[in-house]
């Protein structure tokens, strides 16, 4: 009798297990392969603007040098830091703070020209959809690799940015309020990378060409970014102060949203110094004065990110979902 001489082989497993293996040794390989350029051009930038933060942390004016004195003692004297010491401190913490705040615009671009419309232009995409890999899991690597990178980097770089703006602040012009400083101190700027990668990716689909995909992600989410810096202040409610018979001053981390004097009950924005000429209807009968305020306070700082940056995630969720539609559609 004959022997059986027909070779077999074993399947490989489809349960859950394997298909995580997969996941990381075949897409997320792929994009490491793809855009290992891009990933360390990435790096290199978090680099220098770590080791920008960290320098600048050793330079920062205002730090305990050591015992000072009075004129004609031994000691140094005592008070602020040269001028010229301060500008550089402040303008190079600037450029640092605007290099973070609008990173998500060049996350915009490149999702939108490389990471997903130049693979659909070029036709790599539709060859690794042919292969093991599904859409669905191609898709889902693009996002993810790039999206742990950036949570990971930028918050590094928030975090470094808070702690070297604390050690210099006395040197420091600018305020919790201003677009560059806000972005670079809280979390809204992770969620606008997020938000970034996602309509990037969206453009890609919608574009399957490389730079007009970048430029419609780049438009758009500078666009969102703008529109929403415009509207910040409206984000949380805003606290107010009177001041009877003497005008008072806010600190100088308030962000003043109206101010005037109080006239027959009402508040009139227009009217503020008595010491200057007041339109009609800025004077009172009586010689009482009182003077408002409507401001925010740096307290607000925190409920404001807050706000902004889940408005931004729902955004990035939607962007997100949108572009796993889009994508089905192509591959139906």
């Amino acid at each position: 009798m004959a022997e059986n001489t027909t070779l077999t082989y074993d399947r490989p497993s489809t349960g859950r297990g394997s298909r995580g293996i997969g996941l990381l040794k075949g897409p997320v390989r792929s994009v490491w392969l793809l855009h290992r350029r891009a990933l360390l051009l990435f790096g290199a930038y978090l680099v220098l603007s770590a080791g920008s933060l960290v320098w600048l942390r050793f330079i920062a004016p205002g730090e305990e040098l050591g015992p000072c004195g009075s004129l004609g003692s031994d000691l140094p004297p005592c008070g602020p830091p040269p001028l010229d010491s301060m500008f550089d401190f402040a303008g190079n913490l600037g450029a640092v703070a605007f290099a973070i705040a609008w990173l998500p615009l060049a996350v915009a671009f490149y999702a939108g020209a490389v990471l997903v419309g130049a693979e659909l232009e070029r036709g790599t995409a539709g060859l690794s959809w042919t292969q093991s890999v599904t859409p669905g899991r191609w898709l889902a690597a693009k996002l993810a690799v790039p999206a742990v990178l950036l949570l990971s980097g930028v918050t590094v770089l928030s975090l470094l940015y808070r702690w070297v703006r604390g050690a210099g602040a006395k040197a420091l012009g600018d305020q919790w309020y201003f677009t560059d400083v806000f972005l670079a101190l809280g979390p809204a700027v992770l969620a606008y990378c997020l938000f970034a990668l996602a309509v990037g990716a969206l453009a890609g689909l919608l574009v399957r060409r490389a730079l007009p995909a970048g430029g419609l992600a780049f438009v758009v989410t500078a666009i969102v970014m703008l529109f929403a810096d415009g509207r910040r202040d409206r984000l949380w409610p805003t606290a107010d102060v009177v001041w009877r018979n003497s005008r008072g001053e806010l600190p100088n981390s308030a962000l003043q949203m109206e101010n005037g004097l109080v006239v027959a009950g009402k508040r009139v924005e227009r009217c503020w110094d008595p010491q200057v000429a007041m339109p009609p209807g800025c004077h009172s009968g009586s010689g009482i004065r009182e003077w408002y305020a409507v401001f925010h306070p740096s307290s607000h700082f925190w409920p404001i990110q807050l706000v902004e940056t889940g408005i931004v995630l729902a955004l990035a969720a939607a962007a997100t979902f949108a572009a796993f539609r889009v994508l089905r559609r192509l591959h139906a």
